[in-house]
This record gives structure tokens, C-alpha cells and sequence, in this order.
């Protein structure tokens, strides 16, 4: 694949993930509003402020690639831009996958009790990070061990 395509997909795929941020970001925002929160024990609202900080901080990640590319780079596609992309993406989705169990955290734990919400919380963001992060791994590991099974069962010769 050339580097114009690889860029544009990166690029794509950030956006993508800008998206998903937003909404959740925009809940948060909508949350502190609400009639529930001052019921809300203290630590749920200050894990509820730490879960949009990070939030923020994912929103302000994803964003910077699209006009790094256009102030920096002039538009004009490199192999270290390329790399910026998918780090800063790859960097973001751990903060991402910390706020998204936090705030599972803070409603299941208004819903179920305190226990409840740890453990949805707890696997909401094992489940993020295992996706996000285990599984790309697993797969690259496996690539080449797959791709010599594959040739040794399809070789013709």
C-alpha cells in the first residue's frame, strides 16, 4: 500500500475516533447538568471530573493530527507523519478506555451499588484495552506463523 493511502486511512480512522470521543465527552458535559448529580456521592463526582479531563485530552489527541498535516506537513504526506498519526491515535485510546470505564464505574455503581460499579467499570476498561491494544498484538505476533501455514498448505510444489 503507498504512503498516500496509508496517511489517508490514518487520518480517516482518527476521525473516526474523534467522533466516538465527542459523544462521550458531550455526555459528561450533559451528566454534570442533570438533576441526579448532587446526589451523586463525592468520590463518583470527582471520578466523574477525572473521567472528563481524560476525556479532553483524548478529544485534544485525535484532533491534532488533521492540522499538524495541513499547518506542518503543507498537506504533503510523509512516513513521519504517518507514524505521528497512528502514535498519537495508539496514545489516545488508553485515556479513552480509562474514562469509558469510569464513568460505567459511576453508573452502574448509582445503579447496582458501589461493588457493581467497580466491576462493570473494571471490565468495561479491560474489554477497551483488550480490544484496543491486546488483540492488535496477539495478531501481529500470529501473522507470520499463519502466513507460513498458509504457504506450506497452499504451496503447489
Amino acid at each position: 500500500m503507498d504512503l498516500s493511502k496509508k496517511v489517508k486511512i490514518a487520518l480517516d480512522e482518527t476521525r473516526i475516533l474523534i467522533l466516538g470521543a465527542q459523544i462521550l465527552l458531550g455526555f459528561q458535559f450533559r451528566g454534570v447538568f442533570s438533576d441526579g448529580y448532587e446526589q451523586l456521592p463525592t468520590h463518583a463526582r470527582y471520578l466523574d471530573g477525572v473521567a472528563l479531563g481524560l476525556m479532553v485530552c483524548v478529544v485534544g489527541l485525535l484532533i491534532t493530527p488533521g492540522p499538524y498535516h495541513r499547518i506542518v506537513e503543507d498537506g504533503e504526506d510523509s512516513g513521519n507523519f504517518h507514524r505521528l498519526v497512528t502514535v498519537l491515535a495508539d496514545l489516545a485510546l488508553l485515556p479513552f478506555a480509562l474514562a469509558l470505564g469510569l464513568d460505567f464505574f459511576i453508573t452502574a455503581g448509582r445503579v447496582f451499588g458501589e461493588v457493581a460499579g467497580a466491576a462493570a467499570g473494571t471490565a468495561a476498561t479491560a474489554v477497551a484495552v483488550g480490544f484496543w491494544y491486546g488483540f492488535p498484538r496477539v495478531r501481529r505476533r500470529r501473522r507470520p506463523f499463519l502466513g507460513v501455514l498458509l504457504l506450506a498448505y497452499y504451496d503447489p510444489g
